[in-house]
């Protein structure tokens, strides 16, 4: 079973917001009294960590928000995972590093792509491929290699 994401994790986020806050609010008012150093020290720290935890779940918040993640590079790959029933699905598609920290992604012909991907995302090649975020040059068409059905005549 792949990894799930549900009500806990958006308990998780909106609980360490309101902590966050909480924080917050507790520095300004050190700062109010005073206590100019400790306030900023506690407000700072808090910031800090509230944007650190932001970044860490942009990736879930993406999937809940939108029903998909438009990816990230693993290795020579980019991995594109979309929230299924609460679970986690994903696509993996090649790459080639084409210099200056560029990549180049390669999409299945239309037969491959119906070929080797998994029913959820076979009849929607052109959907999941407009969602990557790669520039129109960064993207390879490659050419499909299953041999396409005999006509009936």
């Amino acid at each position: 079973m792949g990894e799930r994401i549900g009500s806990a994790f958006r308990s998780a986020v909106i609980g360490f917001a309101l902590l966050g806050a909480l924080v917050i609010a507790a520095a300004l008012a050190l700062f109010l009294r005073g206590a100019f150093f400790e306030g900023l020290l506690l407000g700072g720290a808090a910031l800090l960590l509230l944007r650190w935890y932001w970044h860490s779940t942009a990736r879930k918040r993406d999937l809940i928000r939108r029903g998909f993640h438009a990816g990230r590079r693993i290795g020579a790959e980019w991995l594109y995972e979309e929230l299924l029933e609460g679970e986690v699905v994903e696509l993996k598609l090649p790459l080639d590093y084409v210099g200056r920290g560029e990549y180049e992604i390669h999409i299945p012909g239309e037969r491959d792509w119906s070929a080797r991907m998994p029913a959820w995302a076979r009849d929607r090649r052109s959907e999941i491929v407009a969602r990557l975020p790669f520039k129109r040059s960064q993207v390879h068409i490659d050419a499909d290699s299953t041999p396409s059905p005999p006509a009936h005549g």
